[in-house]
């Protein structure tokens, strides 16, 4: 019996100590949200193309969300990138945006070409359903963030970083692999 507990008393070390060493030395205390932001503002500012619009920005602010304005040719867009480690400002911040729309007698399928999310961001076409031309314009300097989804899950955020642009139809190289591979098989 003792020595039950003993192999139980060591696995619980070697685990808790395997996850401090991850907390610690790999996690991020700031959401990776934060680099996505910077880097999509980084980007739109070095972008000729592109410009940034403060006042559709200011529209979408609440607490826990920061948002950027975008223009492009013509074409309106708001990027919303929640302020905390949970989607949960950007959540309530597309409910919003859907209710709205609905409300207005906006199709679903008008609201989905619209309201582009995944993660804890989303972008936003306010002036109407975008071309392709302009979702990759716009879309290329709206970065994502890439969570370790398995640490994530165990409550250990390792290094989360703005990884892609926000282009529909772009995957993670992490989300290519299986696709692939079900093509194949």
């Amino acid at each position: 019996m003792r020595v039950y507990l003993a192999a139980a008393a060591l696995v619980v070390v070697v685990v808790g100590g395997f996850w401090l060493v991850l907390a610690l030395f790999f996690g991020k205390p700031q959401n990776g949200s934060a680099d996505a932001f910077t880097r999509s503002a980084i980007c739109v500012r070095n972008d000729r193309a592109l410009s940034i619009d403060r006042t559709d920005s200011a529209r979408f602010i609440t607490s826990g969300l920061r948002t950027l304005g975008l223009r492009w040719n013509g074409v309106r867009a708001v990027a919303l990138f929640d302020d905390s480690l949970s989607a949960g400002s950007v959540t309530r911040a597309e409910a919003r945006i859907t209710s709205s729309l609905r409300s207005r007698g906006v199709s679903a399928a008008e609201i989905n070409r619209r309201l582009l999310s995944q993660d804890n961001i989303a972008l936003f076409y306010v002036s109407g359903s975008p071309s392709q031309a302009a979702q990759a314009a716009i879309g290329r300097c709206v970065y994502l963030v890439h969570f370790n989804r398995i640490a994530s899950f165990f409550g250990v955020y390792i290094s989360p970083h703005a990884e892609r642009p926000f282009i529909p139809g772009a995957q993670r190289e992490h989300e290519a692999l299986p696709t692939a591979t079900k093509r194949l098989g």
